[in-house]
């Protein structure tokens, strides 16, 4: 059997993404850019609203994606559990901070994005940040991640980096990326200008669950506003007692996770 395509259904889904793409927008921002007419996106508007899939702001009266939105999301997402952990500290160093924050794990290579504060920071233009990725070897969350994984792990993925470069990659030759991540594991973190963004710098910090590395997490900021120095000093220790929270929050969550250096279980637990 065929159904019908519910349009009034679709519409609300594109609206839904659009304003997840955004940091808030007003139903004419909406009708322009998905070109949909006035009386439909407020219809769409109204009925998200009594959903509270969406709210407006208290002062610009913009509309923005709530809470429950993320909740439907990640409810059985495969890095929901990482999400749930994270978010309550993500938030709190960004309300501390103000400088937005990520949250990465590996795949395929890289650190991809799985939750983000940047939407909520005034200091960040970028929004949509879930979902992208970050390449190991020219990010802090990549550094920060084989600087704490375990040895065999860190082999194999620089082998395979190593031997799929192009000349037009910009690596670091390998002497260079080993001295990067012994400094990584000495001092606990990694802070360097991040290559996707050019004007900003980060510092990223490992998560551990069981003695696994299971994610890495970083604090962002404007390089012309902090020197690394700066950012060591006003930023460090935040950043590391948001990881430590989410540190304990993912024992809480997986039983007989304990923390401890060594190539744990932690990982298999949180993925299975």
């Amino acid at each position: 059997m065929t159904y019908k395509h519910i349009r009034s259904l679709s519409r609300g889904i594109e609206v839904l993404r659009y304003l997840n793409t955004v940091d808030g927008a007003h139903p004419s921002d909406i009708c322009r850019s998905l070109d949909l007419p006035r009386p439909t996106v407020h219809r769409i508007l109204e009925t998200l609203g009594e959903l509270t899939l969406i709210y407006q702001g208290p002062f610009s009266r913009e509309f923005r994606v709530s809470p429950k939105v993320r909740e439907l999301a990640q409810s059985r997402d495969q890095f929901g559990l990482i999400r749930h952990a994270a978010w309550p500290a993500m938030h709190a160093l960004t309300s501390q901070v103000v400088w937005p924050s990520d949250i990465a794990v590996p795949q395929d290579h890289a650190m991809l994005i799985v939750e983000s504060t940047h939407r909520i920071s005034s200091m960040s233009a970028d929004i949509g940040m879930i979902g992208q990725s970050r390449p190991m070897l020219v990010s802090p969350l990549g550094l920060a991640y084989l600087s704490h994984c375990g040895d065999a792990a860190r082999d194999a993925i620089l082998d395979d980096l190593y031997a799929t470069a192009t000349a037009d990659d910009a690596f670091a030759d390998r002497a260079t990326i080993e001295r990067a991540l012994g400094d990584g594991r000495r001092d606990g973190f990694v802070i360097c200008h991040d290559l996707a963004h050019r004007r900003c710098a980060s510092m990223a910090v490992p998560v551990r669950v069981g003695g696994d590395v299971v994610a890495c997490m970083n604090v962002v900021w404007h390089a012309a506003e902090l020197t690394f120095d700066e950012a060591r000093d006003q930023l460090g220790g935040p950043l590391m007692a948001a990881r430590d929270r989410v540190e304990e929050s993912l024992r809480d969550l997986i039983p007989g996770a304990a923390p401890g250096p060594g190539g744990g279980p932690g990982w298999a637990r949180l993925a299975a």
